[in-house]
Formats: structure tokens, C-alpha cells, sequence
């Protein structure tokens, strides 16, 4: 099981039960009532966790309860906890049934057009009992989800956050995130165009907190120029590409996704400083005991990186990401 479950040689399952309907219900009376027993004896549980911790996890309020800053972090691990059990349940009953069971994965937008659709498709095409949940995420959200359990594997943009301690990261290829116009967008004319340029008109971008944005405004820093100026903020690719269809808005794109927007409708304009080159992977849990589902997976996903690098749709790695 992955780390934190390790907790269970020193904790009681049903404490830890009991304290997580605490901070759910941020009552002792009400968490009482949810699991059917009296008020008394949750009091009294949760109490010998604190002792056997030797930390206070609940703040007694005089209208409940609040979880101090220990409570949190064992909240915190309680949930993944919780998740991972689950996940053994299923296992075992796969196991029983014969079958490989269910497996949860997040993916960004690009990956979404080719890699994960194919990589899924595979896997049910030699495992058709096999159920699989796809969380249609940015970045920013799906490193979180996989480090709380909420999914099992993470396919996005490698980067600081997926570069933790507590994640294991497989590089599968690298592509370009380059700024996007229509087709007949006044900056196609010019003969060379630069960053200076598409200061000149609108962007449409995700919120400033996203990981993609901070990257573009770092590469506007980094020229000692302002940032680009920001008319729409938006989370939906779809949407991004079909307003650049019809405008003059510039947007910023991973290669994959202006080129699967239509016959040459969106386009991407020559800007080497304002063009990044990134690395695409799965990230699991580290130390996790993966379901047979999920190594399936992983398998066809490096299988479809591979395809899809050998038909020039992206670039093999050819160095360690840093």
C-alpha cells in the first residue's frame, strides 16, 4: 500500500474512523449520530488517538469542533488511507472474479486528443471487463488529485510539483506549447514576427495561478517585456480554440491541439522566445501497490507515446528531464 497506510500498525482503523467523522461533520454530536453510537464514546476514542499521539488533533469549540493543525495533516492522510483500502477491496474482489478491476486517470488537454483515447481503447480491447474513470483535468489539479488518491495515475506536463518525493514520475515524450492565431491573422503577414508583436492584441489564457500562464508570463519576463494582455480567462481548450477561430485573439497551445483543431484553421506563429519545449509523463504514487488495471495501462500509454513518437506526431526525449 503506498506510505501513509503504513500509519495502520499504529493506529486504530475505528479511531481513525471516528476522528475523520469529526472533521467532517465538525460536531461530536452529529459525527456521533452518523456512526450510530453515543457521543461519550467517540469523545472517548478519539481522546486515546490524541494520547497515543501525543498531540492534540481537534479544537473542542463551544458549537463544536475544529481540527488543529495536526488534525489536518492526519485528516489529510486519513483520506488517502480511506481511498487505498477501498482500492484493496476492489483488488481482492477483481482477484476473485477473475478480472482486473477499475483504474482512475487524470489527463491534461492535449493528451486527451490522442494518447489517453488510444492507450484506453487498447486496454478494453484486450481487457473488456476492465472499468476506467477519466477526470479531464489542467495541471495545476491533477498533481493534488494523485497525491490525495483521488486518481491513480496523472498524465500531464512534467514539472516541479510532479518532481516530488512521493511520486513516481515515467517521461513518455515532448512537444512544443507555441502561441496560436487563425488562419489570416495580421501577424502571419509580417515577415518576422516577435513578441513585441502580440503585445499588440488580446490573449486568451487560463486563470493566472495555472501552471501554463506562469510559464508564458515567465518567458515575457524573462525578455523584460510586459505580460501579454489577458481579455479572456479560461479553463476549456475547446472553448480557447474555437474563440481564436474567430477572432484575432492569440492563445498558447501545445502542437497537438491547433493541429487537431481543423483544416488549418488555427495556426502557430514562428516565435522561438515565446515557444517552450516541455516533457509529457505519468506520475503514480510512489511505494503504491498499483491494481493490475492500472499497470495495463501504463503499459498501452507507453506503447501509444511510443507510436505516436515514431509518426512524428511529437519528439522522443533526449535528455533526463532536470
Amino acid at each position: 500500500m503506498c506510505g501513509p497506510l503504513k500509519m495502520e500498525a499504529e493506529l486504530d482503523l475505528r479511531q481513525l474512523e471516528y476522528f475523520m467523522a469529526a472533521v467532517e461533520q465538525r460536531s461530536l454530536g452529529r459525527a456521533a449520530d452518523k456512526l450510530n453510537i453515543s457521543q461519550p464514546a467517540i469523545s472517548k476514542a478519539i481522546r486515546r488517538l490524541e494520547q497515543r499521539l501525543g498531540v492534540e488533533l481537534l479544537d473542542r469549540l463551544p458549537r463544536g469542533v475544529s481540527p488543529t493543525e495536526y488534525g489536518k495533516m492526519l485528516a489529510d492522510h486519513g483520506h488517502v488511507i480511506h481511498r487505498e483500502l477501498a482500492r484493496a477491496q476492489e483488488g481482492l474482489s477483481a482477484l476473485k472474479l477473475g478480472d482486473a478491476g477499475r483504474v482512475s486517470i487524470g489527463a491534461g488537454s492535449s493528451m486527451r486528443i490522442r494518447l489517453v483515447p488510444e492507450a484506453i481503447l487498447g486496454l478494453l480491447n484486450e481487457h473488456p471487463d476492465i472499468e476506467v474513470d477519466l477526470i479531464s483535468q489542467l495541471h495545476d489539479r491533477l498533481i493534488p488529485a494523485l497525491k490525495e488518491g483521488r486518481i491513480d495515475i496523472a498524465v500531464c506536463q512534467i514539472s516541479n510539483a510532479s518532481l516530488n518525493p512521493n511520486l513516481e514520475v515515467f517521461p513518455l515524450y515532448s512537444d512544443k506549447i507555441c502561441p496560436t492565431v487563425r488562419a489570416g491573422h495580421p501577424l502571419l503577414k509580417k515577415k518576422h514576427v516577435t513578441a513585441v508583436d502580440c503585445l499588440d492584441y488580446g490573449w486568451i489564457l487560463p486563470a493566472k495561478e495555472h501552471f501554463g500562464r506562469r510559464l508564458l508570463e515567465g518567458c515575457f519576463l524573462g525578455l523584460n517585456l510586459p505580460e501579454p494582455n489577458t481579455v479572456i480567462e479560461n479553463s476549456s481548450t475547446l472553448f480557447a480554440i474555437s474563440m481564436v477561430q474567430r477572432s484575432d485573439l492569440i492563445s498558447w497551445h501545445p502542437t497537438q491541439v491547433y493541429e487537431n483543431s481543423g483544416d488549418g484553421e488555427v495556426g502557430a506563429l514562428d516565435i522561438p522566445e515565446i515557444t517552450i519545449t516541455r516533457t509529457v509523463g505519468t506520475s503514480i504514487r510512489r511505494g503504491c501497490v498499483l491494481s493490475p488495471a492500472t499497470k495495463l495501462l501504463i503499459e498501452n500509454l507507453i506503447e501509444t507515446s511510443r507510436n505516436m513518437v515514431e509518426e512524428g506526431i511529437v519528439s522522443e526525449i533526449k535528455a533526463p528531464t532536470p
